[in-house]
């Protein structure tokens, strides 16, 4: 992941104008959702959503919300509603 894309596309991670000196962070959320959130902050084209389990995409949002990452809220609000219609 690019520091500058987590900067410029999130506002829950610190811009490259503080200084980390190397430190590694463990973040809280499983591989599989950062995997997914991440590729909401490259110019390719968004994850297909469609038929993610209800989990997976509780945890992206989640994700999505605690590190505000606006593109990827909006794709899980979207989906988290067409998934309570269903019910």
């Amino acid at each position: 992941m690019h520091r500058r894309n987590l900067e410029l596309l999130s506002e829950g991670f610190p811009g490259e104008d503080v200084k980390t000196h190397n430190e590694i962070v463990e973040l809280t959320e499983t591989a599989d959702t950062l995997e997914l959130l991440f590729q909401y902050m490259y110019r390719q084209l968004q994850p297909d959503l469609h038929g993610i389990p209800f989990q997976t995409l509780a945890s992206l949002a989640e994700a999505a919300e605690k590190y505000q990452v606006f593109p990827a809220m909006e794709v899980c609000k979207i989906y988290m509603r067409f998934l309570f219609d269903e019910m």
